[in-house]
């Protein structure tokens, strides 16, 4: 009788042989890294002053300029009152005492619309950039 050659296996009887296992879960790896796309999310912007910058920034602090309006149509450029011809040359000499472009407009209740837009079309005019509108809130009971 001829003896066989038993070739001792490395894997022992009953385990599980998990090479083809990992290189599975390594084929899958790579495959999901390069398939995968990055985002470049982009958050706010921000322009932070420098030094030199805040230090000239808080010598000319800007201040507010306020366009009043009455319930009669009158109007106040911070504190002087002016007629509806001189308006645009009011809030124009207030913008450049103030070193501020941004004008805030604070009518009456009982004034027209047609005086609010009237100084919001003066104050665009005259190169205002922004305007506000000041309100006064009610107190809740």
């Amino acid at each position: 009788m001829k003896q066989r050659k038993h070739r001792e296996s490395l894997i022992a009887e009953g385990e599980v042989d998990l090479t083809p296992l990992i290189d599975c879960v390594f084929l899958l790896l790579i495959f999901f890294m390069v398939t995968t796309v990055f985002i470049d999310v982009q958050g706010l912007v921000v322009d932070l002053p420098s030094a030199a910058e805040a230090q000239d920034e808080q010598q000319q602090q800007k201040k507010d300029v306020n366009v009043l309006i009455s319930s009669t149509g009158g109007y106040t450029v911070a504190g002087t009152s002016v007629s509806s011809s001189g308006l645009a040359a009011a809030i124009k000499g207030a913008m450049d005492i103030a070193n501020n472009r941004n004008i805030i407009i604070q009518g009456d209740k009982e004034a027209s619309h047609k005086s609010v837009i009237f100084a919001m079309d003066m104050a665009t005019s005259v190169g205002a950039e922004m305007l506000a509108f000041a309100i006064e809130q009610q107190e809740s009971q």
